[in-house]
C-alpha cells in the first residue's frame, strides 16, 4: 500500500519492495495486540497507532520504506478507529527518525504524547473496521508467502 502511495518518489524501478522478512513483519502487526492478564497492553487507539508506528520502523520489516509505512499505518489505524490526525509532514518525518536514531527507543507512552497534540477524536466515527480488514488481509498474504 506503501509502495504505491509513494512510488511517484521511487526513481528505480528495480529497487527491491514488499516484505524481505515475513516474521519480523507479523511480530510488527502484532504488537499492539498484545495482552498481559487478559487486559491490553496499549489500551486505547493512540497507544496502538504508536506501537504500530515504532514497531514498525524497529524491526523494519520490508526492503524500502520502513518509516514511511509506520507513519502511514498508524495514521491510518487513527483515522479508522474516528479520529482526526492533522500532524505537518515534517513533525511526522521528525518523529520516524526520532524512532530510529534515539537511544533508548521512544517509550509508547512519548510516542503516544506526540499523537495526541495533533489528533482530534471524531463526532462519528468513520470508516470503522477497513483498516483491520486490510490488516487481516496483508496478513493472509504474509502468511501465504511464509508457508512457501
Amino acid at each position: 500500500m506503501a509502495d504505491a502511495y509513494f512510488s511517484e518518489f521511487i526513481k528505480d524501478d528495480r529497487e527491491l519492495r514488499g516484505i524481505k522478512d515475513v516474521p519480523l513483519f507479523l511480530s510488527a502487526l502484532n504488537e499492539p495486540k498484545q495482552t498481559f492478564d487478559c487486559k491490553d497492553l496499549y489500551s486505547g487507539p493512540l497507544e496502538k497507532a504508536a506501537a504500530y508506528m515504532r514497531s514498525i520502523v524497529m524491526n523494519h520489516p520490508f526492503h524500502d520504506g520502513n518509516k514511511r509505512t509506520a507513519m502511514m499505518a498508524g495514521i491510518i489505524f487513527l483515522e479508522e478507529n474516528g479520529y482526526k490526525v492533522t500532524v505537518p509532514n515534517k513533525k511526522l518525518y521528525r518523529l520516524a527518525l526520532t524512532i530510529v536514531n534515539k537511544k533508548p527507543t521512544p517509550t509508547i507512552h512519548r510516542i503516544t504524547r506526540t499523537l495526541k497534540k495533533y489528533t482530534k477524536e471524531n463526532d462519528i466515527k468513520q470508516k470503522q473496521g477497513r483498516t483491520m480488514r486490510l490488516l487481516r488481509f496483508v496478513n493472509k498474504i504474509a502468511q501465504r508467502k511464509q508457508q512457501r
